[in-house]
């Protein structure tokens, strides 16, 4: 827990409220509470920031006004965000063996396996050898962990889940903010993975925990293996994905979906029930109709495949044009 004052000095802000006041956490503006840190980088939320109940929120001056509790004014709202984000992000030591105030229900453990603080591990589950279960991770009954898997602090894994080796859940996001030498500063992802019940995971899957939120996959999904999944993705129940695929962070995919291998799903993107995406396709916009979509095109340079991409989708209009001029053409 840190006080306003001292958060305010380690990222150089001008506070405005109450240095006292104490802070423990990080949180969106439509979800913090008064003990929270938000914050707000640009006016296309500013009607989030006026009904927030963060105890305090990292903004630029120019909202300063709608702010309806204390404020950190500062230049760059993510590089700040980016920096304080590491103050909330509790560091794991590993030590072999199975924590004291790990709860275990008859699981068959391997003598290899790291097991952390308030770990839940339900009936009749089988951990492989060398996994590693961070604290606090909850995983429900009848899970079967291959060797070799990692399950990072604060996940939650439902009944019947399968997860193969060399998959990592939790790992952190690839979040980064630029400061104005044009170094990077990593930003600490203080959400989990939540994960429904009856999933299979893939070997040497990756599903990235969110940033603030969790990330999502909901039950009865299938997840092949080398499959990237990024902070903040939310999969539908029952969707289906296949090898090398890769999905960016903040998309949606709605339930029942199936996508190919080597898809690449750009984010911030909703994708909607009962969409299949053949192999190899890019999705780089929203999918508001169910049904069967491929996105292939050979390498070209931007500019051109912007140009390419144009044309194609008018081919069909300049068709009929061409052919009423045809037919004008043959009746004079």
């Amino acid at each position: 827990m840190h006080t306003l004052g001292e958060i305010a000095e380690f990222i150089n802000a001008k506070l405005v409220g109450d240095a006292s006041v104490k802070i423990n956490g990080i949180a969106s503006l439509q979800r913090s509470n008064s003990n929270q840190l938000s914050y707000i980088v640009n006016g296309k939320h500013k009607k989030d920031l006026i009904s927030s109940q963060a105890g305090v929120v990292i903004l630029d001056k120019s909202l300063l006004d709608d702010c309806p509790t204390n404020a950190l004014i500062v230049d760059d709202v993510y590089l700040s965000f980016a920096k304080i984000s590491h103050y909330f992000k509790k560091q794991i030591t590993h030590q072999a063996g199975i924590h004291p105030s790990a709860k275990i229900n008859n699981a068959k453990i391997s003598t290899t396996c790291v097991i952390g603080e308030n770990v839940i591990i339900g009936h009749d589950c089988v951990i492989g050898p060398n996994t590693i279960i961070e604290d606090n991770v909850t995983i429900g009954d009848n899970a079967y962990l291959y060797p070799n898997v990692t399950i990072l602090q604060g996940c939650l894994l439902g009944k019947n889940v399968v997860i193969s080796s060399g998959a990592v859940i939790g790992s952190e996001g690839f979040g980064n903010a630029r400061d104005n030498q044009g170094r990077w500063h990593t930003i600490a992802h203080l959400g989990n993975v939540v994960i429904g019940d009856n999933v299979t995971i893939g070997a040497n899957t990756a599903i990235d925990r969110g940033t603030l939120e969790d990330t999502e996959i909901h039950s009865g999904v299938r997840i092949d293996n080398l499959i990237h999944i990024a902070h903040n993705v939310i999969i539908g129940q029952d969707t289906a994905i296949a090898a090398n695929t890769g999905i960016a962070g903040s998309t949606t995919l709605g339930k029942r979906c199936m996508i190919g291998g080597m898809v690449g799903i750009v984010g911030h993107l909703n994708i909607c029930d009962d969409v299949v995406v053949n192999a190899k396709s890019t999705v780089d916009k929203d999918i508001k109709t169910p049904g069967v979509y491929t996105g292939i095109m050979p390498l070209m340079s931007h500019k051109q495949w912007q140009n390419v991409g144009l044309w194609l989708v008018k081919l069909d209009k300049i068709t009929k044009y061409l052919n009423i001029k045809l037919k004008n053409l043959k009746g004079k």
